[in-house]
This record gives C-alpha cells, sequence and structure tokens, in this order.
C-alpha cells in the first residue's frame, strides 16, 4: 500500500479493534505540525462525551508496514495506544483551559529553535532567550510520567485573552513552575555511556576535558533547564571557569569545560553530525553551540550563524537520516 492507501485503512478499519462503546465514534486522520516544522499524520478517534482525545501518529506504523508487520497486529497496537491513553486523561477532564485558576500551577516551558519552527510557533505562546537562537513555549501540565514521558496542551495566543493576565507574568510564573516540576540532573557521559548509569548526580564541578549531561529528572524536554534561574551560575561558579553548552537534542545539553583548546566551531561540526545521524529531526535543538561565562553571568551562542550556514550547504546531502521505528507514545494531547 502507498501511505495514503495505509491511512485510509487505518481510518476506516480501526473501529473494529475497539470496544462496542465505540461504534459511531467519529474518526478523522490529519496533518499536524510537530517540533521542528516536522509533519506528520495523527489518527483521533472521539466520541460525542470526550473532551480529551490523544493524537497517534501513524508515520512510524507505516515505516512498520513496509517492514513487514502485518496490518492486524498494527491495527492492534494502535487501538491499545488509544485506549491505553483514553484512561490516562480521565484525571484531565477537570483541566478547564478557560480558567486561569485550574491550569497556573501547571504552565510550564519548553525550549525549542525558533528559526526551525516558523509553522509550529504560530498561534503560540513563546518568548524568545536573548542572543541565542532559542525561543520558550508555554504550555500545560497535565501528567507527568517518568517512564513515558509528559502529556501537554499548548497555550495559544488566543488563551491570554480569556485568562487576563500578562505574557511577561505568565512566564515568569512558568519558569519558576517548570523548575518545581522537572528538578535538574547532571551526569557524567562515561557513567551514562560505559555504566548505563543515569542516576547518579555529579558534582557541578566541571572537570577539565570531561563531558556532561545536563538534563531533567524525566529526560523529556530536558533542554529546558538551560533556561533556570542561577543554575548555569551556579555550575560556572563551582567550576571556577565558564563552560561551552552542546545541543545533544531537545531532551539534553552536553557540557564541556571551556579550556582554551578547543574552539566552539571544532565543537560545532560534532554538533552538527550529530544531528544528522543520531537526532530524530523533530528532536534536533540547534546546531549553534552555546556558551556560559561566569564571569559575566550571560548565555550567548559562541558560534556564528552565518558560518552555519556555509557549513550547512558543504554538508547538503552529506548525511540521511533514518527516522526510528521504535513505538512511541506522544507527549502531547489534543483537546
Amino acid at each position: 500500500m502507498t501511505f495514503e492507501e495505509f491511512l485510509e485503512q487505518v481510518k476506516g478499519q480501526i473501529l473494529d479493534y475497539l470496544p462496542k462503546e465505540y461504534a459511531g465514534a467519529e474518526v478523522t486522520v490529519q496533518e499536524v505540525i510537530k517540533n521542528n516544522d516536522q509533519k506528520l499524520n495523527a489518527l483521533c478517534i472521539k466520541r460525542p462525551e470526550d473532551r480529551v482525545v490523544p493524537n497517534i501518529y501513524l508515520n512510524d506504523f507505516y515505516q512498520m508496514y513496509q517492514k513487514g508487520r502485518d496490518m492486524d497486529r498494527i491495527l492492534s497496537t494502535v487501538s491499545q495506544i488509544h485506549q491505553e491513553s483514553m484512561a490516562e486523561s480521565a484525571q484531565w477532564q477537570d483541566f478547564h483551559l478557560g480558567d486561569f485558576k485550574s491550569v497556573k500551577n501547571n504552565l510550564y516551558v519548553t525550549v525549542l529553535n525558533k528559526e526551525s519552527n516558523q509553522e509550529y510557533l504560530k498561534d503560540m505562546v513563546y518568548k524568545d532567550i536573548p542572543d541565542t537562537d532559542i525561543t520558550a513555549v508555554l504550555r500545560v501540565l497535565c501528567d507527568k510520567n517518568n517512564e513515558k514521558g509528559n502529556a501537554s496542551f499548548i497555550v495559544k495566543e488566543s488563551m491570554l485573552e480569556t485568562w487576563g493576565v500578562a505574557e511577561e507574568d505568565l512566564f515568569e510564573l512558568a519558569l519558576k513552575n517548570t523548575k518545581r516540576l522537572f528538578s535538574p540532573k547532571l551526569l557524567d557521559l562515561k557513567r551514562v555511556l560505559f555504566r548505563g548509569d543515569d542516576e547518579t548526580v555529579m558534582s557541578k564541578d566541571l572537570q577539565p576535558y570531561a563531558q556532561y549531561v545536563l538534563t531533567n529528572d524525566v529526560r523529556v524536554h530536558g533542554a529546558t533547564v538551560m533556561l533556570y534561574p542561577s543554575l548555569l551560575q551556579e555550575i560556572g561558579e563551582a567550576t571556577q571557569g565558564s563552560f561551552f553548552i552542546l545541543p545533544s537534542s531537545i531532551h539534553e545539553l552536553i557540557l564541556i569545560k571551556d579550556t582554551g583548546e578547543v574552539s566552539a566551531e571544532e565543537f560545532q561540526h560534532m554538533v552538527m553530525e550529530v544531528n544528522r545521524t543520531q537526532v530524530r529531526p523533530e528532536e534536533v535543538l540547534s546546531d549553534e553551540v552555546y556558551k556560559y561565562d561566569f564571569r559575566e553571568h550571560k548565555l550567548t551562542m559562541a558560534t556564528d550563524p552565518a558560518r552555519t550556514k556555509e557549513y550547512l550547504e558543504q554538508m547538503a546531502g552529506e548525511y540521511g537520516c533514518e527516522d526510528s521505528v521504535e513505538e512511541t507514545e506522544s507527549d502531547e494531547m489534543e483537546r
């Protein structure tokens, strides 16, 4: 089957794999713009009484089909994911997005690349981070699950007028909530890679030539910890030096002490290669390298965007990335 035929078959047969109470449910497949303007095709199954329903992205399932998985198994898996997501979403029925009091303690932020998200950012509430190519997006957390990630709503511009709260005040509150909801975690990269140790929290004193993973306690959208007030300064003061920040993905950062022996451009080549060979397109954060100056108390880009464009032209066509076909659950629910 072509991809379009696959989508139609899933849409036409999925109700046969769901309990009888789904008879007559509305089934749609729509194109959804995700992070980095990646376009995915989402299945949505909605009964009249449902207020919150999951989007189930079918692109990876089509790759499974192409690799030989039969449709009966695919449809059974999609049905199971939908029912599990609906069971989990029962607790979210109390969320009333029009009532600010209902959501204010669950407001939080995630970071993404502004230039790569021109379509995705339309109608969203976001705030650019000075001297970087990063912007922070407002979300409302519905559920935090250390094994399955986070379920959340995106905050749209239309909600601001309903809430009657200034945008600046929202971001200040959301950033405080984010640090409370997602505590930072600093790990030794070698221990993670060679010992599988992603629990031992390291001292903030970065040692020369060592590499460290900076993320949050659920390892989802962990790069957002770069926005935590005082965190980078605490690391700089403990290290008694400035350090480079390599954007490994939207989920984590790599920290390396600046010894003056390796330039930001040299680190950038590594970042750009990893982005094209190891990171899913929707999880790439940036091709730039950042630096935190602990004396100036300042985060900036250490690389030149103009030079980055030149590097991109040189790399064009050099790398081809295969998307992972793991069965993953979305971290985002649609209202």
